[in-house]
C-alpha cells in the first residue's frame, strides 16, 4: 500500500470536487457517477446510513437533508438526524469522506490521506477552523487551507503573463474577488473582499420564487409546500439557469398534484431577477480594486473569472460594462480544484514556491476605556485587512485596576465590509484569560501578540515584561466545536456508512 494520497480538495457550497497530479498533470476525480463534481448535500436516509450528492439532493425528505452546509461553517448551529446531533464540521466531513472514497476508488487504497484544501479568499478565523475541524473528522491531514482565488489563479498562471490579474469568483453560496500579481516566482495576493452569503444558489431562490407565483396565479388552491414541488422546482432551476447561459428563452413545465401548467422565462427576466445580486458583486469589486490601488497596484491586465455562477451571461457583460475589459473564463467549474491539486503536489514533494496571500479581514483586542471607568469598550484593530500573511502584530496595552492577578483576552475579527472600532461591527473569535500575575498596580504594561498564520489562522502570546510571566494563549474559538464535541461527532461520523 503506497504511503499517502495527496489531494486538492475544493470543497464547495453547492458543488464540491477532488484532484490529485498524475504524471505531472492534474487529473480530477470522477465520482461514482461518472460526474467531475459532486453535490454538497447530505440526506441521513437512517441512523447508520448518510447519502452524498446527487442522490441526497434528489432525495424526497427535506427533513433529513443538508445543503448550503458552506454558509454555516463556522457558527454555533446543530442539527439532529435519526437521534444524533451533527454541526457543519459534521456534514462537512461527510461530504469530505465522500470525495476521499471517491480518489481511493480511482488510486487504491494509502496510508494517510493528505490535502489541500480551499476556502473563500473572505472566510475569517472561525470559518477556517471549521474547515480544519471537519477534515481531522474526515481522517484528512491538512496541508494547507487555501483560498479559492489563488487556487484559481495557480491554475491560470501555468498560461498567463507576469501581471496584476482581479479574480471574479461567484461560486454556488459564496462571491470572492481578489486583486493579485501573477509573477515568475509565483502568485501574490494584493487585496481581497467578498460576501460569503451570495452566490448562485440566491438566483435559484429567486428563479423558484417566481415561477412558484407563475404556477400559483393559475392555480391558486395548489399547495406551495408539497415536497414533490418544491423538488421539482430545486431541478427545474437548476437546469433552466445553465439553459439561459446559451439560449435566450425556455419552457418550463411544472406539476402539483394534479394540477399541471408550462411556463415560458426568458434570459431578459433571469436578469432582472438578478440585478440587484450583480450590482453587490459589482459593489465589492470597486472595494478591493480601491485597497488594491492604495496599495500600489492601480492596473488590471487581467480579469478572471472562476466559479460556475460566471458562466451566466449577464455576469460578464456587466463586468464588461463596469471595468471596460472583457473577462476571460478560466474553467470556472474545476479551476478552484485543478489549482489545489498543484499546491498539494508542491506542498508534499517540498516543491511549494510562492503562495502569498492577505489578511481577509481586520483582528484586534477588546479594550476597555480607563478614562471611561470602563464603561466604554472597543476594538483596538492590531493586524490590518489585506496585510501580507504571515502577518504579526504587537501593542501594549495597560491593567486598569490595583493587584490584578489576571487579564481576560478576547480577539476581535472584522466582521463588516469595512473595519470598525465599535464592538458590535466585530465578532469575536478568540477568549482566554492570562491568569498567575504577580499583583502590580494599574496601569502595568501588558505586552500583546497576534500572528496570522499563512493560512489564516491564528495565535495569540501575553507577556507581562517586569516578571517575565508569558502565555502562548489557550483559548477557544467561538463558532466551532470543542474537544469533547469533536469526540462525539467523531463516533457518530465513524459510525455512518456513506454512499453516493
Amino acid at each position: 500500500m503506497p504511503d499517502e494520497l495527496v489531494l486538492g480538495i475544493d470543497l464547495g457550497t453547492t458543488y464540491s470536487a477532488v484532484a490529485s497530479i498524475v504524471d505531472g498533470e492534474v487529473e480530477v476525480v470522477r465520482n461514482r457517477l461518472g460526474e467531475l463534481t459532486t453535490p454538497s448535500v447530505v440526506h441521513f436516509a437512517s441512523a447508520d446510513t448518510a447519502v452524498v450528492g446527487a442522490a441526497a439532493r434528489e432525495s424526497l425528505d427535506p427533513e433529513n437533508t443538508v445543503e448550503l452546509i458552506k454558509r454555516r461553517m463556522g457558527t454555533e448551529f446543530e442539527l439532529l438526524f435519526h437521534g444524533a446531533r451533527h454541526t457543519p464540521e459534521s456534514v462537512s466531513a461527510l461530504i469530505l469522506r465522500s470525495l476521499v472514497d471517491d480518489a481511493v476508488a480511482r488510486f487504491g487504497p494509502h496510508g494517510t490521506v493528505r490535502a489541500v484544501i480551499t476556502v473563500p479568499a473572505y472566510f475569517g478565523i472561525r470559518e477556517r477552523e471549521a474547515t480544519l475541524q471537519a477534515a481531522r473528522l474526515a481522517g484528512i491531514e491538512v496541508l494547507e487551507v487555501l483560498s479559492e482565488p489563488v487556487a484559481a489563479a495557480l491554475h491560470y498562471s501555468a498560461q498567463a503573463e507576469p501581471g496584476a490579474a482581479l479574480v471574479y469568483d461567484l461560486g454556488g453560496g459564496t462571491f470572492d474577488t481578489t486583486v493579485l500579481r501573477v509573477a515568475d516566482d509565483g502568485v501574490h495576493v494584493v487585496a481581497t473582499d467578498g460576501d460569503s452569503r451570495l452566490g448562485g444558489a440566491d438566483w435559484n431562490e429567486r428563479i423558484a420564487e417566481h415561477l412558484a407565483a407563475a404556477f400559483a396565479r393559475e392555480h391558486p388552491d395548489a399547495d406551495p409546500d408539497d415536497e414533490e414541488f418544491r423538488q421539482q422546482l430545486q431541478d427545474v432551476t437548476e437546469h433552466l439557469k445553465r439553459q439561459l447561459s446559451t439560449v435566450t428563452s425556455r419552457q418550463v413545465k411544472l406539476r402539483c398534484g394534479d394540477d399541471s401548467g408550462s411556463f415560458e422565462i426568458d434570459r431578459a427576466t433571469l436578469e432582472d431577477l438578478g440585478a440587484d445580486l450583480v450590482e453587490r458583486t459589482l459593489r465589492i469589486v470597486d472595494r478591493v480594486l480601491a485597497d488594491a490601488a492604495a496599495k500600489g497596484v492601480s492596473r488590471i491586465d487581467e480579469v478572471l473569472l472562476v466559479g460556475g455562477a460566471t458562466k451566466a451571461p449577464m455576469i460578464r457583460a456587466a463586468l464588461q460594462a463596469h471595468l471596460g475589459r472583457a473577462p476571460k473564463i478560466v474553467d470556472p467549474d474545476l479551476a478552484v480544484v485543478s489549482g489545489a491539486a498543484v499546491r498539494a503536489h508542491r506542498l508534499a514533494t517540498a516543491q511549494a514556491g510562492t503562495s502569498a496571500a492577505v489578511v481577509p479581514r481586520s483582528f484586534g483586542v477588546l479594550v476597555e476605556d480607563s478614562h471611561d471607568e470602563g464603561l466604554r469598550s472597543f476594538v483596538d484593530h492590531l493586524v490590518q485587512r489585506n496585510d501580507p500573511l504571515p502577518a504579526t502584530a504587537t501593542a501594549r496595552f495597560a491593567t486598569i485596576v490595583n493587584r490584578q492577578r489576571s487579564v481576560r483576552i478576547q480577539v476581535f475579527e472584522q466582521a463588516g465590509d469595512v473595519p470598525s472600532a465599535e464592538v458590535e461591527h466585530n465578532r469575536r473569535v478568540l477568549d482566554g484569560e492570562f491568569a498567575g500575575l504577580p499583583p502590580l498596580p494599574a496601569g502595568s504594561v501588558i505586552e500583546l501578540t497576534l500572528r496570522v498564520s499563512a493560512d489564516g489562522l491564528l495565535a495569540v502570546t501575553a507577556r507581562e515584561p517586569l516578571s517575565g510571566a508569558a502565555l502562548e494563549l489557550e483559548a477557544y474559538v467561538d463558532g466551532v466545536v470543542d474537544g469533547a464535541a469533536t469526540e462525539r461527532l467523531a463516533e457518530t461520523i465513524a459510525g455512518l456508512t456513506v454512499r453516493c
